[in-house]
């Protein structure tokens, strides 16, 4: 019966307005064209990651999501020859346009109802000033829901004591399977600055906007005679990296808020970061490695734990969702793990000794 249940609340979420169906990921700063078109190129020159998310398999067939995004500065990065005894340093530079390409699906349940989304996100950077940046983001997405109901049970087959897979199922139909165009943009503005010297570990970073998705509201259209629409969903967000003086440690808080018609999710937190000492103070590189652990709440569900692992460019970061809403009298609060891997360039934790700004 609770299978019954639940597979029928899951079609009615799939066919009826829907307030929070979106592709989300518990570890949001790593998937920024979910949270905001005007993030694309807003950190790194370039920036390639994927990430994998299970959920719920305590209680039903699991809930997976993957994805997959790389962005890039266009005109990316400027390099400056410091000295004969010196490699290459990097020289901060605002460049006017980024661009980037994302891919996402999930599935969910026993009727294997899914999406999966194109998204291609285009930003312009406007200079406010040497440490402060204002961007400008718009997106495009060309996004596939889909559901086999061959493989679903309903209310209506369940005759009072057992289920007949011969009765009626009491629905009508549309498709099965139905593409739509969507369209989102949003406003970030970004301020900084590094370390003023090897191990000072002074600096300070911070990304707030805000961002609108589902301009357009697309009909969704599973049942027939339906006018739905997926409702305009806004976001406000921000992450900041906060460096402790004079130690290994760093503060990353960040928090977004989420509302879609009647719905709101919010989550917040802070990433505790301990950098690992550095190799070698006369090639310009700090060759360190950072250490992570986080702690996230989503409001009314859940309490999310994180490990976070960089490495020069690389970085991997595994997180798990402990649920703290109704749902955890079925799932004993199992959540789920999800895990990303990301690449980016040039080394973040590249000394950057010069600390000129290029306006191009």
């Amino acid at each position: 019966m609770k299978k019954i249940l639940f597979t029928a609340c899951l079609l009615y979420a799939g066919s009826a307005t829907i307030f929070a169906q979106d592709i989300h990921f518990s570890q949001y700063t790593q998937t920024p064209s979910l949270v905001n078109p005007a993030l694309t190129g807003i950190s790194n020159v370039v920036r390639a990651s994927v990430i994998y998310k299970d959920q719920w398999r305590s209680i039903t067939v699991p809930y997976k999501t993957y994805g997959a995004s790389f962005e890039m500065k266009f005109k990316g990065s400027n390099w400056e020859k410091a000295g004969s005894h010196m490699t290459k340093i990097y020289k901060k530079a605002f460049n006017r346009m980024a661009g980037g390409l994302s891919f996402y699906s999930d599935k969910a349940g026993d009727g294997n109802m899914g999406s999966t989304q194109v998204n291609l996100s285009l930003a312009t950077f406007v200079p406010l000033n040497k440490l402060s940046s204002l961007s400008l983001g718009l997106q495009g997405s060309l996004v596939q829901r889909k559901i086999d109901y061959a493989k679903l049970v309903f209310p209506d087959q369940y005759s009072g004591t057992t289920y007949d897979p011969n009765m009626a199922q009491g629905e009508s139909y549309s498709t099965n399977n139905f593409i739509y165009p969507d369209f989102a943009g949003g406003i970030a503005w970004s301020y900084g600055y590094n370390e003023k010297s090897i191990g000072a570990n002074n600096e300070f970073r911070a990304n707030v906007g805000v961002s609108m998705y589902h301009f357009n509201q697309p009909k969704q259209q599973f049942l027939s005679g339906t006018r739905e629409r997926l409702s305009s969903k806004y976001l406000v967000h921000g992450d900041f990296l906060i460096g402790i003086p004079n130690s290994n440690v760093a503060l990353a808080p960040s928090y977004i808020v989420e509302i879609q018609n009647p719905s709101t999710e919010v989550v917040a937190g802070m990433m505790l970061k301990y950098y690992f000492s550095q190799d070698s103070k006369y090639t310009g590189y700090l060759k360190k490695s950072a250490l992570g652990l986080g702690a996230y709440y989503r409001n009314r569900d859940a309490l999310i734990l994180s490990l976070l692992i960089e490495y020069q460019q690389y970085a991997v970061g595994i997180s798990y969702d402990l649920n703290t809403s109704k749902l955890r009298n079925a799932s004993t609060g199992r959540g789920g793990p999800e895990i990303f891997l990301r690449f980016v360039t040039p080394n973040p934790f590249l000394y950057q000794k010069k600390a000129k700004v290029s306006f191009i």
